[in-house]
């Protein structure tokens, strides 16, 4: 069975890790038809219903053409992705994170668009380091959807009854603290804490870092990070744990990695930690109205503008031409883009964000809105991509802070043996 790492950034490659490491098929497989086309993207009731409307619109266009849609919640997805890969039957489009794109463009699983850019796909006037974050080993494997950035969403209606003040973008995690004590204090409901736990969110890990100077990875693919950093977050996270301001660990159990289960959602947490898009589905499924802010602030910058998911062909699609027609629809086409809004990020092109200017709702305001002001305050730069591994690593950033929460270990002894087994794990990678 596979085991559930953290929010957002979690993979599950058990099965592709155990296949050979580049699919090679013979003929074309019974899944890969002509004139039939499958794709797959994790996320919510809200994003499916978008993206079938694209989906349908692209087919008014192309008579005769089938198309199998396939979506499931973040977990499932990586551990079906994975299964199919390695099986040999995958989708002809994949949805894909940035983070994850690396292990599937090397291992063979995906095809390479050079020849389709710009003849089918064209990105001309994409934000130039979001279409470079689709590139592995200098080909464009990955077209992104929109761009985003790692934020605090919060009960904006919560707050204001409680008579407590927003997160600021100056807030220190000393104020972030207290603020977190107040919520609980003045919310006064049993398992109503101030913020979920973001000790078990990788990207949490990951922003802590950067303000401090490094990155998870290296451009080499070996650990960025120290076990000072290590440490000293994960003693953060116990001092915030300790005073209330986050949610203990037995509930942070309960999430299941969507945005229904998230803490925010379930009514056990004023604030979330998650990505800027996710405004979308995390308003769709609250009453409260949902505000947006910055982290904490770092002695350096720590949020960076990202590509928050991409749109990628099969290696084994029987027709990649036509694979590649329908990403250019749902990203660069207005039919597509103004049906698929925002709710997948901010789009990296010019023309499709003027497009969308003057339809934007509430939503769709607050992330163009803050995307735009970090970009004023200098953002930190794109990291390297995750190294082979990296999944790997990434399950032993949630295990590590599943000890230090239940307190089995110190900060310090969950930090040393986080960095040491991801160490071992790179290693072999």
């Amino acid at each position: 069975m596979a085991k559930k790492i953290s929010r957002r950034e979690m993979l599950h490659f058990g099965a592709l890790i155990a296949a050979p490491a580049v699919l090679k098929m013979t003929g074309t497989p019974a899944a890969a038809q002509a004139g039939r086309l499958r794709i797959s993207w994790w996320g919510g009731a809200d994003r499916a219903k978008r993206t079938q409307a694209a989906i349908d619109a692209f087919k008014g266009l192309n008579a005769g053409l089938d198309i199998v849609p396939e979506s499931v919640g973040w977990d499932a997805y990586w551990t079906k992705l994975a299964t199919q890969v390695a099986g040999g039957n995958p989708p002809d489009i994949i949805q894909m994170d940035y983070r994850y794109l690396p292990e599937y463009a090397r291992r063979g699983a995906l095809r390479p668009l050079d020849d389709l850019v710009p003849s089918v796909i064209d990105p001309s006037d994409y934000v130039p380091s979001v279409i470079e974050a689709g590139k592995i080993d200098g080909k464009q494997y990955g077209i992104p959807m929109g761009m985003n950035s790692d934020v605090l969403l919060y009960d904006k209606t919560m707050l204001e009854k409680l008579g407590l003040p927003a997160p600021t973008p100056e807030m220190s995690w000393a104020e972030f603290t207290t603020l977190g004590e107040n919520v609980t204090k003045k919310a006064n409901k049993r398992g109503y804490f101030g913020a979920a736990d973001p000790s078990v969110m990788e990207p949490e890990l990951e922003y802590w870092v950067l303000t401090r100077g490094r990155t998870l990875y290296d451009a080499s693919g070996k650990l960025g990070f120290t076990r000072d950093d290590a440490e000293s977050w994960l003693a953060l996270c116990a001092e915030m744990r300790a005073k209330g301001a986050i949610a203990p660990p037995e509930l942070a159990a309960t999430d299941k990695i969507t945005i229904d289960s998230d803490l925010l959602t379930t009514g056990h947490a004023a604030i979330t930690f998650t990505n800027s898009n996710q405004i979308v589905g995390y308003q769709a499924a609250n009453k409260g109205k949902i505000g947006m802010a910055f982290h904490p602030k770092g002695d350096k910058p720590g949020e960076y503008l990202k590509p928050s998911m991409m749109l990628c062909v099969s290696a084994t699609a029987a027709d990649p031409k036509m694979a590649a027609a329908l990403i250019d629809f749902m990203v660069l086409k207005p039919g597509g883009a103004k049906l698929l809004g925002v709710e997948r990020g901010v789009s990296p092109s010019a023309k499709i964000r003027d497009l969308l200017a003057g339809d934007l709702d509430e939503t769709g305001r607050i992330q163009v809105e803050h995307l735009s002001a970090l970009s004023k305050r200098g953002p930190a730069p794109l990291p390297p991509a995750p190294p082979k591994g990296a999944a790997e690593v990434t399950a032993l950033i949630r295990q590590a802070a599943e000890k230090a929460g239940f307190k089995q270990l110190t900060p310090k002894q969950a930090a040393d043996q986080l960095v040491s087994e991801a160490e071992r794990v790179l290693s072999k990678a």
